[in-house]
């Protein structure tokens, strides 16, 4: 682990405004999502575009969390491509700013891919630029009269209720995997073009596998990057695997924080989430290399919770199964006590759990 690192362009004043997913079926994506994550429908399925660029979108959401859901219309629609290529996935990490134009020359000047120059829409103005992979960051600004959340050209949102709700708050972070060779160069960009700081770094190597990684994060913490590439251009494991079945660089999971790792967790799995599980061998050790904060040992052993810490506190984190048809995207449920930073333990967890059912789904098949 490295300490934080100064960025070395001034920040961009930036927040998470919401994630972008492209979908196959969003009737089928919208119905998941709210069953079985509790996520709550804020503005409905809504027709859009030209016609080259037909498409059906809707907002979810829960706590601050925001989701666009996307569904192509038209082949020359960018979903199109993408689904092609990828299946369903994050496709965009819109970052809401005070001014889409100012940003927009700002980030292309220092290097970023200008992908759509700024325009006005529904109060709002917006701009695209590359991030990495097939994956952009949309620039949205909104005008002091529109209402907050509102996506140009979908209904005003509904105030998010809270009914149904499992607990999810924020985006903690996004996993994003590159090729091998790629990760120095992405920490760099980030640092460069956006003045993200890097919080952390460390190398996995479990046999003959393993993982480079580094964070990056925003000023104001509401983007958070764990970028990870594997070890050389020959490794197998799971990033290679994501890497191969994905179709190169992209966001293998989004990780929403809660309050109560526990409550959530239970509740998701009674919705019928299913999540990964670990062996009784890191519970029957865990005694020995800390004691829990929150919860008991036998519930972290019942739900299959990760617990690690650092100088600040202790997380609680659990990964899902991937239902994604290549088997790529998943979810991840983190509760944070004080700890700010990404415990060696828990991401080594991560990385042998996930790898754990790659190998299972190997056998199976």
């Amino acid at each position: 682990m490295t300490a934080p690192s100064s960025p070395l362009s001034a920040a961009l004043p930036v927040e998470l405004d919401h994630v972008e997913f492209y979908v196959a079926d969003l009737t089928a994506e919208t119905a998941r999502l709210t069953a079985e994550y509790g996520f709550e429908l804020l503005a409905p399925p809504t027709e859009l575009g030209g016609a080259a660029e037909r498409c059906l979108s809707a907002l979810l959401g829960q706590g601050s969390i925001r989701l666009l859901l996307t569904q192509p219309l038209a082949a020359t629609h960018p979903a199109t491509g993408y689904l092609a290529r990828h299946g369903d996935g994050v496709a965009a990490l819109a970052l809401r700013v005070p001014d889409a134009a100012a940003a927009y020359r700002t980030l292309t000047d220092r290097g970023a891919e200008g992908l759509r120059p700024p325009r006005s829409e529904h109060g709002c103005v917006t701009a695209v630029v590359g991030a990495f992979g097939d994956v952009v960051h949309t620039l949205i600004e909104r005008g002091p009269e529109v209402p907050a959340d509102r996506i140009p050209g979908l209904p005003d949102p509904a105030p998010a209720t809270g009914a149904g709700s499992v607990g999810l708050r924020t985006v903690d972070h996004f996993a994003v995997c590159v090729p091998s060779g790629e990760l120095r160069e992405t920490i760099r960009r980030y640092r460069e073009v956006f003045g993200f700081r890097m919080i952390f770094e460390e190398r996995i190597e479990v046999g003959t596998l393993g993982m480079d990684s580094a964070v990056v994060q925003s000023a104001d913490h509401s983007v958070t990057l764990t970028v990870i590439e594997p070890l050389g251009p020959e490794a197998g494991g799971q990033i290679a695997s994501f890497l191969a079945d994905h179709g190169g660089a992209g966001v293998q999971h989004v990780a929403f924080s809660s309050a109560d790792a526990v409550h959530s967790v239970t509740a998701l799995a009674e919705r019928g989430v299913p999540f990964l599980r670990t062996p009784g061998t890191y519970f029957d050790a865990l005694p020995a290399r800390l004691t829990p904060l929150r919860h008991t040992l036998d519930q972290l052993r019942d739900l299959n919770l990760l617990v690690d810490q650092d100088h600040d506190g202790q997380l609680f984190q659990i990964f899902t199964r991937s239902q994604h048809p290549r088997g790529t995207f998943f979810f991840e449920i983190i509760e944070r006590i004080r700890a700010r930073h990404f415990g060696s333990n828990n991401i080594r967890a991560l990385y042998e759990a996930v790898e754990l059912q790659r190998s299972a789904s190997e056998v199976a098949g």
